[in-house]
């Protein structure tokens, strides 16, 4: 047993080690255009559900976080201030899977394929949602969620672009900016340790302890193949609602389940529903009440599943879907001196130039509040 306990928790250090460097310089990436890129300018751009709104917003999306739960909180203001439901929509899809983090997190632990599919069935996930909410647009609830959430009051952490310069070009010769993004990244890693933490925690156990007889049970196999991909694409946001993973630790689980028999289809849904998951539901129920909060998260898990089947459909076309390799996820998490070392080296140095600014920051905050008082 305890063998057992110390070889999951080395398989889900060697994970986080692989994926470490991804991860710091996307919430770097992140906390740079949240400092650069005011929300008012964004939510001035997307009061229409209109193709262009919705692209817009899809693609400003990682302007707001990389972190699915400040996504939501950005989405709740954005709707306040009139934005549409389904350019919110699509806005909080964006925030988080069209991070460069997360398709980062795909490749390395699924391949390029399944990080083209990440990026490419974005696409496909946001017109099936966009044809959703059309299709069942519920006039007088988003009326009333819009009130609703105003009534919450924000529960973000406000607007990291706000008391500093307008251009973008007098920001970054900002020290007050620097300090500002310091303490963004810092934010952003305070938001998704938990979630890092129980992804990893959760992707190690399954990988050591898990048997393969428990995934043929249930993921089943024998059936027609179309018939199987759309169980497995409905399976996905099943196990991210009774994992309760987030985009950012539900990579290395994904790799989990690839290696053991869910299919590609049930891999792509299973990496979009991080909007399906109980804490983002618990969230949307606070900010909405649970009538909004069950209609987003129908659409989301309509979206998911018919985006899975679409890349599902696509890739094997094109002849893109890999196999998969028994053993790949204890191989993934070996330490080597290679060049995941090399890029982590280079992330722990820009991590600790990020936290010397959100520890000045820290200290320029305490110095002003003893001068004002």
């Amino acid at each position: 047993m305890i063998e057992s306990v110390g070889t999951t928790l080395y398989v889900s250090a060697g994970l986080f080690w692989k994926a470490f460097w991804a991860l710091a310089f996307g919430y770097a990436f992140s906390s740079l255009i949240q400092v650069l890129v005011p929300r008012e300018v964004i939510a001035r751009h997307l009061g229409r559900a209109g193709f262009k709104e919705t692209v817009l917003a899809m693609v400003l999306g990682p302007a707001s976080s990389s972190c699915s739960f400040a996504a939501l909180s950005a989405g709740r203001a954005l709707l306040v201030k009139g934005a549409a439901l389904t350019p919110m929509m699509a806005f909080l899809f964006g925030a988080t899977n069209l991070s460069p983090q997360v398709a980062a997190l795909a490749w390395i632990f699924l391949g390029w394929q399944f990080a083209l599919a990440v990026v490419v069935g974005s696409i496909a996930h946001v017109l099936v949602m966009a044809a959703a909410v059309r299709l069942t647009y519920p006039k007088a609830m988003v009326e009333r969620a819009r009130e609703d959430a105003s009534e919450a009051g924000h529960a973000g952490h406000g607007d990291p672009a706000e008391g500093l310069p307008r251009p973008w070009r007098e920001k970054l010769a900002s020290r007050k900016a620097w300090r500002r993004i310091g303490t963004t990244y810092f934010g952003e890693w305070h938001m998704v340790w938990k979630d890092l933490l129980f992804g990893f925690l959760v992707a190690g156990a399954v990988a050591v302890l898990v048997p393969d007889a428990v995934f043929q049970a249930i993921f089943p196999q024998g059936l027609t193949p179309v018939l199987l991909v759309v169980i497995h694409a409905l399976l996905g946001p099943v196990l991210a609602l009774l994992t309760i993973i987030g985009s950012m630790g539900n990579g290395p689980l994904a790799a989990v389940l690839w290696e053991n028999g869910v299919l590609f289809a049930g891999i792509i849904a299973f990496l979009y529903s991080d909007f399906v998951v109980i804490p983002s539901l618990r969230i949307n129920t606070t900010y909405y009440g649970w009538r909004f909060a069950a209609y987003l998260a129908a659409i989301f898990t309509v979206s998911a599943v018919g985006a899975g089947i679409i890349m599902h459909a696509l890739f094997w076309l094109l002849g893109l879907i890999p196999e998969p390799q028994a053993g790949s996820v204890q191989q993934l998490a070996q330490f080597r001196i290679d060049y995941v070392f090399f890029l982590n080296l280079a992330a722990i140095a820009v991590t600790a130039a990020l936290l010397w600014q959100w520890w000045r920051d820290r200290r320029h905050s305490a110095e002003e509040r003893v001068a004002n008082s």
